[in-house]
């Protein structure tokens, strides 16, 4: 019995794990977006960075998409919001 939860959350970990962003989602991206919208069409990044100044304000995050699938084509999506939550920069690099 132990070994099937087990499995199941292992399972469902895995599925919860944020994965690259293709080309034709990519193109989507859209200065202005909010974080939100970014969130809904692409879930929960896998990796992300704050920016603040010497009072902890937040001045900008970075999510990163980074491709888990075995594949030839593998691309890092960096996505950097400002300080309102706005899509500032996109950037996308592949993987070596």
């Amino acid at each position: 019995m132990h070994k099937h939860i087990l499995l199941l959350l292992l399972i469902y970990s895995s599925l919860l794990c944020a994965d690259g962003i293709d080309m034709r989602d990519y193109i989507t991206l859209r200065s202005g977006m909010t974080e939100a919208e970014v969130l809904y069409k692409f879930g929960p990044s896998d990796h992300e960075t704050q920016r603040s100044d010497r009072l902890d304000f937040i001045l900008s995050k970075t999510w990163f998409y980074i491709p888990v699938r075995s594949s030839s084509d593998k691309w890092i999506t960096e996505i950097k919001f400002d300080s309102n939550g706005r899509l500032i920069k996109r950037d996308r690099y592949r993987v070596k």
